[in-house]
């Protein structure tokens, strides 16, 4: 029992000696620290701002309408006659620019009628032959110029020119329906012709004139062409071209805008609608004219002075031209280039010794 014993506490002694060495756990060291690059978080992004771009504006060149994309079709010119004994006018009112001006010596005055929609026109008249002065508008605007006939001199002028033009007498175009004579009014046979605008277009796609054509025609324009300048409910103008003489006058009408064209002391109507001939803008241009054998002829590259009036309102102006076959260029008194109102035109070309004057309403 006693050996038992001591073999038992001398194993434990034994066992106890193996372990005095302590054995510890191993270490565990926190992970070394690894640099991190420093994340440099992005700028916002910034739009880039395109600043807003106005719509383009396409605008009638004759009146200053809006179109839907711009305008590259032919203006055609018409002539009229303004005689008394050879009125109502017809088809004046639908025109663009309806010019007036001396073209004889022999005191006769004739209007030219400029369209850019001629196809719309159902009749022009009566319709008169061709003059040196409207042949030299028709250079200036590469117009189509229909007419009935005219001298051997102005019709050379217009070829020499190289004028495209047209006889649109129903002897010369028969069956073309360019053209028509009334009927009813025989007081003068040389009086009945009116001119058909879609005939007078197809006539000259006939002949091979071109249609389209883009160029300037030198006019500005803005919704309310108004000056700030005189009073002129009512602008009287005397043409003067040495002996010859006659008076025409504008009449501002309030509710519609525009200026009544009076001559000869009465309202001038159309014949078959009876509608007054009105006009938004009023332009009076003095110009340096002389004369080729019996005919009147303009130095219009010389330029001069002149009136415009609109909305009642008158100022002085002045224009300018830079060659014969360039458009006519009118400017303010201080020299800004001058803007019309939005519609159609009443353009006097006149000596500088006519006459203009103006009244206030009453």
């Amino acid at each position: 029992m006693k050996r038992i014993l001591a073999l038992t506490l001398a194993l434990v002694l034994l066992l106890c000696g193996c372990g005095s060495t302590a054995v510890s756990a191993p270490e565990t060291s926190a992970p070394a620290e690894v640099p991190t690059e420093a994340v440099t978080e992005p700028a916002p992004a910034t739009e880039e701002t395109t600043p807003p771009t106005e719509a383009q504006v396409y605008r009638n060149p004759l009146n200053g309408e809006v179109l839907d994309e711009p305008f590259t079709g032919r203006v055609f010119a018409n002539t009229v006659s303004n005689m008394e004994e050879n009125l109502p006018h017809v088809g004046v009112t639908q025109a663009d620019i309806l010019v007036e001006t001396f073209v004889n010596k022999n005191n006769i005055i004739r209007c030219l009628a400029l369209f850019t929609d001629i196809e719309s026109v159902e009749a022009i008249g009566s319709t008169r032959s061709t003059r040196p002065i409207f042949n030299q508008l028709a250079q200036h605007y590469d117009l189509i110029l229909s007419h009935a006939g005219g001298s051997d001199q102005a019709l050379e002028d217009a070829k020499n020119r190289g004028i495209e033009n047209f006889n649109i007498d129903a002897w010369v175009v028969a069956s073309s329906g360019a053209s028509y004579r009334d009927e009813v009014r025989k007081r003068s046979y040389e009086n009945t012709l009116y001119g058909v605008g879609a005939g007078i277009k197809a006539y000259a796609e006939s002949k091979g004139m071109p249609m389209t054509l883009e160029r300037d025609y030198g006019l500005e324009f803005t919704e309310d062409g108004t000056p700030d300048g005189e009073d002129a409910a009512s602008i009287s103008l005397t043409f003067v071209a040495g002996q010859a003489k006659k008076t025409t006058t504008m009449v501002y009408d309030a509710e519609a805008g525009k200026y009544v064209f009076n001559q000869y002391g009465k309202v001038m109507q159309d014949l078959i609608t009876e509608e007054p001939e009105m006009f938004t803008n009023v332009l009076i241009m003095n110009a340096d004219i002389t004369t080729s054998g019996i005919y009147f002829v303009a130095d219009f590259n010389a330029g001069g002075t002149g009136y415009y009036a609109c909305g009642g309102k008158l100022i002085p102006i002045t224009w300018t031209c830079e060659g014969s076959k360039e458009p006519f260029r009118f400017q303010t008194a201080d020299g800004q280039p001058l803007e019309l109102g939005v519609g159609n035109t009443y353009l006097a070309i006149c000596t500088p010794e006519s006459p203009v004057t103006w009244e206030a309403a009453q």
